[in-house]
């Protein structure tokens, strides 16, 4: 299959939370230098990704979240605060959130977000999608996937006709750690091996070019400054990706693979 004219995608989701980097490593501010030395670095490699953005940081930092809409590169929402996760709450409690994130985003950088990058290990359930399509958000990530499907399909929402566009799920993904998060993972985390890393993710995108499917990757800016070496290493895969011939997946053009809703 084609991706845009390309034989793979390649996509690296950047998730822009600040409230992580204070749980975490007790300082917030870490999030404007790390994400602003990584647009500088992809401003070299000629490189532009999607950025998932939580509403509460568009609302600390809106130059952050400009900057990067400035640089040609993609937004979308992450959800709010990152506190709850989605699934087994109330539609009008997704929606508050789902709208305020829009909302949020929105005042920051001027963007209306057309997808949501669920957090918590991307739990969602029918509340999420259907929420998500009364506020016009087209693209849901979260465990809802399509199956036997390498590429986006639309999916039905239960109780209704609204559709929500939905990854395919023949594909692989990945996303960076740190030891520095006990209580995250369903195992403790281990800490950050730039080797492990670089062998792991690279062999993702090798798998999707020989396969014609998609590979993911999920950094986190902070995580960036705190693990020696993670920089280094996707600069390495970006490079290797984009050598291969891959295409950068945005949000924007997988709901437009998934054709007319």
């Amino acid at each position: 299959m084609s991706w845009h004219g390309r034989p793979f995608a390649f996509r690296v989701r950047v998730d822009v939370e600040h409230v992580e980097a204070q749980k975490y490593i007790g300082d917030y501010r870490l999030t404007r230098v790390a994400v602003t030395n990584l647009l500088d670095m992809l401003a070299e490699m000629d490189v532009h990704l999607t950025f998932a953005v939580l509403g509460i940081t568009a609302e600390m930092f809106p130059n952050l979240i400009a900057d990067i809409v400035d640089a040609g590169h993609e937004v979308y929402g992450h959800g709010m605060f990152h506190r709850e996760a989605f699934a087994g709450r109330s539609l009008a409690d997704q929606r508050h959130e789902l709208r305020r994130m829009r909302d949020s985003i929105h005042g920051a950088c001027g963007v209306e977000v057309d997808g949501l990058a669920c957090p918590h290990h991307g739990s969602a359930d029918e509340n999420t999608l259907r929420a998500a399509v009364e506020l016009d958000i087209t693209f849901v990530e979260s465990r809802f996937r399509a199956a036997g499907s390498p590429s986006p399909q639309w999916r039905d929402v239960e109780g209704g006709d609204a559709r929500v566009v939905v990854p395919g799920a023949d594909a692989r993904g990945a996303s960076d750690y740190t030891d520095r998060r006990p209580d995250w993972a369903d195992a403790h985390e281990e800490a950050f091996s730039p080797e492990g890393a670089r062998e792991k993710w690279l062999a993702n995108v090798d798998w999707a070019e020989k396969h014609g499917r998609m590979a993911s990757l999920v950094i986190h800016p902070w995580m960036l400054v705190i693990n020696a070496g993670e920089i280094q290493v996707v600069k390495d895969v970006i490079r290797h990706a984009k050598g291969r011939g891959a295409w950068f997946a945005t949000i924007a053009g997988l709901i437009d693979m998934a054709g007319p809703g």
